[in-house]
């Protein structure tokens, strides 16, 4: 595993936690070392694709991080497969390359698909058993903690969507943007003109973003800001699709898709991911990220829990 990625993570793994600017500075030297063609945006894009696949964990309003514990969990009905999720430090690396070598479990390594514009990803690891206890045993062997499917229990807890922290209306005269949920970017306004989602620079110099709705101001993140004012503005909007399998024995499972703009927060967005152990794909002519193995149950949990309505895709 030394691709840019993988060493990205194993830097990560090993600092163990710290300040998002300072990841930021190093991604850029790594990016500038091996990855020519990369976009401004790239490395938010590989954090929040690192915190879908469960590696970090991120507190964006205080731009710190940290390491997330590795973790073994299955993937609901992907015939006996499991992912390893979480830090990957040189010991961790150790401990299962000689279990692997002792054959004590067979490991799949599976790289995320990315444009030249982005970081590469590392690669998914996954492990083949045949039943559960064995699974159990093993990850306590490797010294990792074991959930039966995080996927399956997370989509469970999902909690409904709700503003709750409430701040001051913007300071008067300080640049201001509006997101326009129709073009799906901000846009400057000079001063609030309606209910919706805005961002602005505190005095502190963090960006923040807050929606007004009814009159009253809340602070929130983008993702919770979208879909609160999408929810208020239409609940049965066709943002987010669901595609059954074609195979007969599995039309219960599928694929969510999640349109550009109307991004899925954190915790929606691992659960999604850990159904296949894989980042989403990214289809750009239909301008929308795939999540693969999804249940339809759990589909409907994340529509649900956004206040939204699950679409059929008709691709």
């Amino acid at each position: 595993m030394t691709g840019p990625g993988d060493l990205l993570l194993r830097w990560l793994s090993e600092r163990g936690a710290g300040e998002l600017s300072e990841v930021k500075q190093g991604m850029w030297w790594l990016a500038a070392k091996h990855c020519p063609d990369v976009e401004s945006g790239a490395p938010g894009r590989w954090l929040r694709d690192a915190v879908s696949l469960g590696h970090l964990d991120i507190d964006w309003r205080n731009r710190r991080w940290c390491a997330a514990p590795p973790v073994l969990t299955r993937l609901p009905q992907a015939r006996g497969l499991a992912v390893l999720a979480g830090s990957r430090t040189v010991a961790f690396d150790t401990r299962l390359a000689q279990a692997v070598q002792d054959g004590l479990v067979e490991l799949f390594q599976v790289s995320s698909s990315r444009p030249a514009r982005d970081i590469p990803l590392p690669v998914s690891l996954f492990v083949q058993f045949n039943d559960e206890a064995g699974l159990r045993s093993w990850a306590v062997e490797l010294g990792v903690s074991y959930a039966s499917c995080f996927a399956l229990q997370g989509a469970a807890l999902l909690p409904p969507l709700r503003l709750e922290a409430r701040t001051s209306e913007p300071e008067f005269g300080k640049p201001l943007e509006q997101y326009d949920l129709d073009r799906r970017e901000y846009c400057a306004v000079r001063r609030p003109q309606c209910d919706g989602l805005y961002r602005l620079k505190r005095r502190d110099g963090k960006r923040v973003c807050q929606v007004l709705i009814n009159g009253e101001w809340y602070e929130t993140s983008h993702e919770d800001g979208v879909y609160s004012v999408l929810g208020a503005r239409n609940p049965e909007s066709d943002v987010l699709r669901w595609l059954p399998e074609k195979d007969g024995c599995r039309e219960r499972f599928g694929t969510l898709h999640v349109d550009w703009g109307y991004p899925l927060p954190d915790l929606h967005r691992r659960v999604a991911v850990m159904c296949s152990g894989l980042a989403p794909r990214i289809n750009e002519r239909a301008e929308n990220l795939a999540y693969d193995n999804v249940p339809e149950a759990v589909a409907l949990k994340i529509a649900n829990s956004l206040g939204q309505h699950l679409g059929e895709n008709d691709e």
